[in-house]
C-alpha cells in the first residue's frame, strides 16, 4: 500500500514539475527579446509531426509519428511504445515475447488494423495481432491512426491502425546494435543502405531476440485468496527467441517511375510455462512469416497534380501451438500430446492514386483485390477455407477558404467465401454445411470538418462516422480444440465522433493537443463459453466517452518534457449481467510524464512515469486490478558523432502487478544495456 500510494505521488510530483517547465517556457519566451526560429519543432521523446503544405491545416490528435529515436536503447516493447501515447492502453502476458496487443480509444485489440509498411497483419483468425512478434530494431518509425483510417489502408478497422515502417533503402548508410539485459535477455541488429549503381538503391536488415524469461514471482500455490502458503517460485519453460530481415531495392525508371521490391521473413519461438503452481516442461509456441511486395510509382502529372501507384504483396503465415493441455505439471501427457494451429495465405494486388488539380483540394483512391486462405496445421481437424474480396477506398477534402474546409472518406468491401471440398462439419457433428453464408457488401465511411492553415496556431477537426467489420474466416467456420465457430455471425458495427485540437504557443516550442471521442460498438464479437466449448457470438454492445491530452514542451535547448493523460468511461450496454459494467482492461483514468535533460559531456537522461487507475479483467468486473504506477530511466552517453551508448532501468520501483490472461505476474525492475553504432 505505501509502495503504490509512494508511486501514485511520484507520478503526480513528475507531472507537476513537467507542468511548471511548460509554463516556464511561456514565460521565457514572452521575457526575451531575441530571435527564435519559428520552424523548431517542440520535440517530444521521439514523437514527431507530420506537417501539411503551406495551405492545409496539419493532421488532427488522432494522428502522430513516433521515430526510432523514442525506442532506441530502452526497454521498450511495441506495446510499450504505443501505450505511452494518450488513449492506448496495452495488454502483456510477461516478459518478452509473451502475447501483448493495445486497444485504441476503447476499442478491442482485434478491431485494431496492425501493418507492417502498409501490409495488414490481420489474419484468418480473427484475433488480435500479438505485437510481440514485431522487432522494433527493424523499424524506423511508426504511425499511429487513433481515429480515422486512411483510404491507403482500405478504411478497414473499427479501432484506427496502427503502421510500422521498416528501414528503406532511400537514405545511405547503416548501424549496428548489440543490447544484454538481465534474464540472459540479449538484442543484435544490424542495418545497411548502398547504392548499386546510379538507379538501384538496395538496403538489408538482420535482427534477432532472445530471452530466458526466468524471472521470480509469487507462486500462489493454487490458493489465491490464502497467503499462507505462497513461496516464490522461478518462471520456467518461458524463453524466447526470434529473428528476422529485409531485403529492400529501390529502383529509378528512364520513364521517371520509381518501383521498390522488398522481402521480409521472421521466425519466432517460445515455451509456454503453464499455469503458475503447475509449469510445464514441453509446451511451446512457434510462428514462421514471409512478406514479398513489390511496388511501383508514377511520376507527377499536370504539373505534378497526380500520381499514381501499383503495387502486389504476398504474405505467408504459420502459427503452431503445443498446447500444455493435458499434460501434468512435469510435462508428461495424460493423453495424446495436441499440436493445433493454421497457416494462412495472402494475396493482394492493388492501385492508388493522388490528386491536387489545385491547392485547396486534395484526394486519394485506392482499389483492391485480395485472396486469402487458411489451412488447419497440427492434430486439429483438417479444414480449408478461402476468402475473395473486393476493396475500394476513398478520401475527398476541399479548403472551402483558408481556415477550414470539409472532407469526406469512405470504403467499400465485397467478399465470398468458400468451403473447401464444399463441405464443412462443425466438431460436434451435429452440424454440416454445404456452402459458405453469403455476406453482405460493408460500406463504412466519415465525414469531417477541418480548421486552420498550417501557419495557424490553433487548428482542429470535428469528425462522425459509421463503421463495420467483417467477422474473420475462422470464427464463422474454423475450428480449434476446445472452440466451436459461428458461420450465423453478423458484421461489427460502430458509430464514432471526435473533435479535437492542436495549439501552438509562440515560439513553437510548446504544443497542446486535445480530443473528445465517444464510440458506440454493437453486435461485438465475443468468444463465450458453451457447454465446455468456445464459441463466438455477436453479443456485445458498450459505449465510450472520454477525453486526451498532450502536452510537448522544449523550455531550453537542454531539456525537453511531455505530459499526457486519458479520461475516459466505459460502459457495457449489453443485454444481461454485464449491462453497465465497465470494460475489460480500460482504466478510467491514465497518466504519463517524461522529461529528458540534455547533459554536457554529450550525456542524456530521461525519467517516464505512468499511472493507471484501477480496472478489470472481466467483464463481470469481478477480478480487479490495482492501480499501478511504474517508473522508468535511461541514460545515454555520445563520445563520437554516430557512437550512442545506452543503459535503461525499467519498473524501478520493482512493481509486479499480474495481468489479463495468466496467472503469473508482469517482470518485476529490468535492466538493458545498449551500444549502438552507425556508419
Amino acid at each position: 500500500m505505501r509502495t503504490t500510494s509512494f508511486c501514485k505521488a511520484a507520478v503526480y510530483a513528475v507531472f507537476l514539475c513537467c507542468a511548471w517547465a511548460g509554463a516556464y517556457a511561456q514565460v521565457s519566451q514572452s521575457s526575451k527579446d531575441v530571435a527564435i526560429d519559428e520552424n523548431a519543432p517542440a520535440q517530444d521523446l521521439g514523437v514527431s509531426e507530420v506537417e501539411g503544405d503551406d495551405y492545409m491545416p496539419t493532421r488532427d490528435a488522432g494522428y502522430t509519428e513516433i521515430e526510432s529515436s523514442a525506442w532506441e536503447g530502452k526497454a521498450l516493447t511495441a506495446a510499450d511504445l504505443l501505450s505511452s501515447l494518450p488513449g492506448i492502453q496495452a495488454y502483456k502476458q510477461g516478459g518478452m515475447g509473451s502475447f501483448q496487443t493495445v486497444s485504441i480509444r476503447g476499442i478491442a485489440a482485434r478491431n485494431i488494423l496492425v501493418c507492417v509498411d502498409g501490409v495488414p497483419l490481420n489474419d484468418a483468425s480473427g484475433g488480435a495481432v500479438n505485437l510481440a512478434s514485431i522487432d522494433l530494431n527493424q523499424m524506423e518509425k511508426v504511425e499511429i491512426y487513433k481515429g480515422n483510417v486512411p483510404a491507403k489502408f482500405g478504411v478497414s478497422g473499427l479501432g484506427g491502425a496502427v503502421n510500422f515502417v521498416t528501414r528503406n533503402s532511400i537514405r545511405k548508410g547503416g548501424r549496428a546494435l548489440v543490447a544484454y539485459g538481465n534474464h540472459n535477455t540479449w538484442e543484435g541488429a544490424f542495418q545497411v543502405a548502398a547504392p548499386v549503381t546510379d538507379s538501384i538503391m538496395f538496403a538489408s536488415s538482420f535482427a534477432a531476440r532472445h530471452s530466458d524469461n526466468d524471472y521470480e514471482y509469487t507462486n500462489r500455490n493454487g490458493t489465491q485468496y490464502n497467503t499462507d502458503d505462497d513461496y516464490t517460485s522461478t518462471r520456467e519453460n518461458a524463453q524466447y527467441t526470434d529473428v528476422s530481415g529485409n531485403v529492400q531495392f529501390r529502383m529509378l525508371h528512364t520513364n521517371g517511375y520509381f518501383s521498390t521490391l522488398s522481402v521480409t521473413a521472421s521466425r519466432y519461438e517460445g515455451g509456454n510455462p503453464g499455469k503458475e503452481d503447475e509449469q510445464t516442461k514441453v509446451a511451446k509456441f512457434v510462428g514462421e512469416s514471409a512478406l514479398i511486395r513489390y511496388g511501383l510509382e508514377s511520376k507527377g502529372y499536370f504539373d505534378d497534380a497526380l500520381y499514381f501507384n501499383a503495387g502486389i504483396s504476398a504474405r505467408f503465415d504459420k502459427n503452431l501451438s503445443s498446447t500444455y493441455y493435458p499434460l501434468d505439471h512435469v510435462g508428461y501427457g495424460n493423453k495424446n500430446f495436441i499440436n493445433y494451429g493454421a497457416a494462412t495465405y495472402k494475396l493482394v494486388p492493388e492501385v492508388s492514386a493522388e490528386w491536387t488539380p489545385v491547392e485547396r483540394f486534395r484526394a486519394e483512391a485506392r482499389i483492391a483485390g485480395e485472396w486469402e486462405r487458411a489451412e488447419a496445421r497440427g492434430n486439429s481437424k483438417d479444414w480449408a477455407l478461402d476468402r475473395f474480396s473486393f476493396l475500394t477506398s476513398g478520401d475527398l477534402y476541399y479548403q472551402i477558404f483558408k481556415y477550414g474546409g470539409i472532407g469526406t472518406e469512405g470504403s467499400l468491401q465485397l467478399l465470398k467465401d468458400n468451403l473447401d471440398d464444399g463441405v464443412f462439419v462443425q466438431p460436434s457433428g451435429s452440424h454440416f454445411l454445404e456452402e459458405a453464408s453469403d455476406r453482405d457488401a460493408t460500406l463504412s465511411g466519415r465525414v469531417y470538418s477541418r480548421l486552420g492553415a498550417a501557419e495557424s496556431p490553433l487548428t482542429g477537426e470535428i469528425s462522425i462516422g459509421r463503421f463495420y467489420q467483417q467477422p474473420a474466416l475462422m470464427e464463422l467456420y474454423g475450428t480449434f480444440p476446445g472452440a466451436l465457430s459461428n458461420p450465423d455471425l453478423k458484421r461489427e458495427k460502430a458509430t464514432r465522433f471526435e473533435a479535437s485540437g492542436l495549439f501552438k504557443f509562440p515560439g513553437n516550442r510548446t504544443t497542446l493537443r486535445a480530443a473528445y471521442f465517444e464510440s458506440h460498438i454493437e453486435d461485438g464479437i465475443c468468444w463465450v463459453i458453451m457447454v465446455e466449448l468456445l464459441r463466438a457470438e455477436n453479443i456485445a454492445r458498450s459505449l465510450v466517452r472520454g477525453a486526451e491530452f498532450e502536452l510537448n514542451s522544449s523550455p531550453t535547448k537542454f531539456m525537453d518534457v511531455v505530459l499526457r493523460a486519458t479520461f475516459q468511461k466505459t460502459k457495457d450496454r449489453s443485454n444481461g449481467s454485464y449491462e453497465g459494467n465497465m470494460l475489460p482492461g480500460e482504466p478510467e483514468q491514465s497518466y504519463y510524464a517524461g522529461a529528458t535533460f540534455h547533459l554536457p559531456l554529450h550525456f542524456d537522461f530521461s525519467w517516464v512515469s505512468e499511472w493507471r487507475s484501477v480496472m478489470y479483467s472481466d467483464r463481470a468486473n469481478r477480478m480487479e486490478q490495482p492501480a499501478v504506477a511504474t517508473h522508468r530511466a535511461d541514460l545515454a552517453y555520445s563520445p563520437f558523432e554516430k557512437t550512442r551508448l545506452a543503459l535503461s532501468v525499467a519498473n524501478i520501483t520493482d512493481e509486479k502487478y499480474r495481468n489479463f490472461y495468466t496467472p503469473f505476474p508482469m517482470p518485476g525492475r529490468e535492466y538493458k544495456f545498449t551500444i549502438i553504432q552507425g556508419f
